[in-house]
């Protein structure tokens, strides 16, 4: 059993949030009268293994999120990283950024998931003394259909061995950092875990919660004001 002594997060934040229909970063939006990416701040901030946080952000967003930042999370003050043209590369940019820290662990979280709970922190953490890799996920509700290009449903897989990944993802921080510098897309991984993947790594699940959405569009900045009313972090 490995013992993790210390952990960083990588807190991306860098999308266009095009699905949004707004010229406003999505984690920027006002989720209870605060920003969304305020509250995995929080989450992180609260949390006594987290010692570094770097919020990966576009160059046009940097000085409103130091803003939050102030506000929220001291551990991320000052460690600002900007993303690059896709998901991948703002990732590899925050691992690269965290080289210096020399963190035993990573936890990899999109900003625009507002409900990080202290548990799913504290699972990861606890996975990665016995795995390298882990990522908290729940199981698929309905029937998963495969189809071609025409629309045909091709395949039906067997529900039961499926599972909807979220984040975090948290990694063995030098493996992971090994596995973004060993992949060159295209094609684009869409997670964090798929590079991991590629490389030849073993990824172990943890429980994740139906409520750990990423806020993607206005319907789902709806259900998560209504999420906050009865959710507990």
């Amino acid at each position: 059993m490995i013992q993790i002594r210390s952990a960083a997060a990588v807190l991306v934040a860098a999308g266009n949030s095009r699905r949004m229909k707004g010229n406003t970063n999505k984690v920027l939006e006002l989720l209870n009268n605060r920003p969304i990416l305020s509250y995995s701040l929080e989450a992180f901030q609260r949390n006594a293994i987290v010692q570094t946080v770097t919020v990966v952000c576009r160059e046009e967003d940097r000085s409103a999120i130091a803003r939050i930042i102030r506000a929220f999370c001291p551990k991320a003050e000052g460690h600002i990283t900007i993303g690059g043209a896709e998901r991948f590369d703002s990732v590899k940019n925050g691992l690269e950024y965290l080289y210096p820290f020399q963190p035993d662990a990573v936890l990899i979280h999109d900003a625009a998931r507002p409900f990080l709970r202290q548990r799913f922190i504290a699972d990861s953490v606890d996975a990665l003394t016995r795995v390298s890799a882990c990522l908290v996920g729940v199981a698929v509700k309905d029937t998963v259909k495969e189809t071609d290009e025409n629309g045909t449903v091709t395949r039906t897989h067997e529900r039961n061995r499926l599972r909807l990944a979220q984040t975090p993802q948290t990694f063995r921080y030098m493996d992971i950092l090994q596995a973004y510098r060993a992949v060159t897309p295209p094609p684009y991984p869409t997670d964090d875990a798929a590079v991991f993947e590629m490389t030849g790594g073993t990824v172990r699940m943890v429980e994740g919660s139906y409520e750990n959405i990423k806020i993607t569009t206005p319907e789902d900045l709806i259900m998560a004001e209504s999420l906050l009313k009865w959710i507990e972090p």
